[in-house]
């Protein structure tokens, strides 16, 4: 099964202590790194727990308290001196743009990787981020100033074939995509064999929200 893994870098309140970092955590799944929130000491937590930063390839932040965000662009500046190349995207309520194009400007002029913000209405609940194996929703939460949840959930797998029942019945491997689509197989003799028989069910989809 594919690696989905939850690395909390901090759960602690606006006041950091030596024990709770401010909010940050990383989602693991399938092989891509997606942070939410980025608070104070963000970095160094990445650190003890071993996530690479250059595999980070978005960043979700939840509301704009500083304890969810004051350590973004000190993140941004730091993929700048490992020579980050592949573009960042950062998902957020939308008033952070600006401010975050200053910081950049004055902080990160140089950077030679591209950030791509992307306006989070916290109102709704919608897809934000799919692709071929997973969706990212943002969901509205209620706080003092808008603020949304995010919930990272995988796509379901097709059933896995059974290798003995496929050399059993003779099966040409040209039919077994078909077969874990939902396709029956009929045999020479015209023996219908359900694809049920024919696979094992895939490993049910998991979310993290």
């Amino acid at each position: 099964m594919e690696p989905f893994k939850v690395y909390i870098l901090g759960c602690g309140s606006a006041l950091p202590t030596l024990r709770h970092s401010a909010s940050s955590q990383v989602v693991e799944i399938r092989g891509k790194f997606f942070m939410i929130d980025c608070g104070e000491g963000t970095q160094m937590q990445l650190r003890r727990t071993h996530v690479g930063f250059t595999k980070i390839q978005a960043i979700f932040i939840s509301h704009l308290h500083g304890d969810h965000c004051f350590g973004l662009i000190g993140l941004i500046s730091t993929f700048g001196m490992l020579g980050r190349t592949a573009p960042l995207h950062i998902y957020a309520p939308k008033p952070l743009e600006p401010m975050l194009d200053s910081m950049v400007q004055m902080f990160c002029p140089n950077l030679e990787y591209s950030i791509t913000f992307h306006a989070v209405d916290t109102s709704q609940q919608s897809v934000i981020y799919e692709d071929r194996s997973m969706t990212i929703e943002a969901i509205p939460l209620e706080h003092r100033i808008p603020c949304c949840g995010y919930l990272f959930r995988e796509k379901p797998t097709l059933p896995h074939i059974r290798r003995d029942m496929i050399d059993y019945y003779h099966i040409p491997i040209s039919q077994i995509n078909n077969i874990k689509q939902g396709a029956d197989w009929t045999t020479a003799e015209g023996e219908r064999i359900p694809h049920e028989k024919l696979t094992n069910p895939s490993a049910p989809p998991r979310s993290y929200a």
